[in-house]
């Protein structure tokens, strides 16, 4: 394991700096590596703090295309980003779907989404970017917004290819992660993709299951099905029973392709699923 994680970090350390200097041309073509991405300036870092800064905002960029190609993205595929943030993964997909592909992103924090439709969507008109104002406790903080587990996607059954939800389910309590499972069963289109980050981990604390390793220190709740970091600010961080996520799936009509992949000590878990 140590071995691979080593790989691993040399390998994004390596993509990092070919993307951050903007200077490494493709060999045959003499090309930029990703020429949009290039033009689109990074984010401030009061925006882009709470998804990664310095290297890893480029780097878990890099992994997360990378992982989503091996999950079946393709070029032609329409895309649903739900929490899209400031367009750590847009920026770099704006190099990887074709212009004829629709990407759609929401998120409910407002300035991320303003920055995406200022610098983003100008320099690809089939990108969109949507605020929603809906009530989390580290983000919106407003007890008079709109609860999560009664809110629809705002888009039509059976829109979408592939759906990307990065980082989503680490920040929402459990009725939310199974509403929002549905949301995606509904908007896919049959065989269609979902793409999903989780912190899991196995109750009976068995060496031989995994767990992923920032769930060690994690509050278990009672019910079994989770565990917080901070119970003061529950969503903060949020961690899984993998029994009850899969169970979860399964009642939501969404098929996991195995294996779950592990993020071990840097990532969170990753879930493919099929409709």
């Amino acid at each position: 394991m140590t071995d691979r994680l080593g790989r691993w970090r040399r390998t994004a350390s390596g993509l990092r700096r070919r993307v951050l200097g903007h200077s490494v041309e493709q060999e045959t073509r003499g090309k930029k590596l990703f020429p949009v991405e290039a033009t689109i300036p990074v984010p401030d870092f009061s925006l882009r703090r709470s998804v990664g800064h310095g290297a890893s905002f480029h780097d878990v960029a890099l992994v997360t295309i990378g992982r989503m190609n091996m999950a079946g993205l393709r070029p032609e595929h329409d895309v649903l980003d739900i929490g899209c943030g400031v367009g750590r993964t847009a920026r770099y997909l704006c190099d990887y779907l074709s212009t004829g592909a629709r990407y759609e992103g929401f998120d409910v924090r407002e300035e991320p989404v303003k920055w995406c439709q200022q610098n983003i969507t100008p320099r690809c008109p089939n990108f969109h970017f949507a605020f929603t104002p809906l009530y989390n406790a580290p983000y919106n903080p407003d007890p008079s917004l709109p609860s999560a587990t009664e809110f629809e996607f705002p888009y039509g059954e059976g829109t979408f290819d592939f759906v990307l939800a990065h980082s989503l389910f680490t920040h929402i309590p459990p009725e939310v992660s199974e509403h929002y499972l549905n949301e995606i069963y509904r908007v896919l289109r049959p065989g269609g993709i979902s793409y999903s980050t989780w912190m899991l981990y196995n109750q009976n604390g068995s060496q031989e299951l995994y767990s992923n390793p920032a769930t060690s220190s994690m509050h278990r709740d009672p019910s079994g099905r989770y565990a917080v970091q901070n119970p003061d600010v529950p969503d903060a961080a949020v961690g899984y029973n993998e029994c009850w996520v899969r169970s979860v799936y399964v009642s939501g009509g969404l098929k996991i392709v195995e294996p779950v992949h592990p993020g071990f000590d840097r990532l969170q878990d990753v879930i493919v699923a099929v409709k």
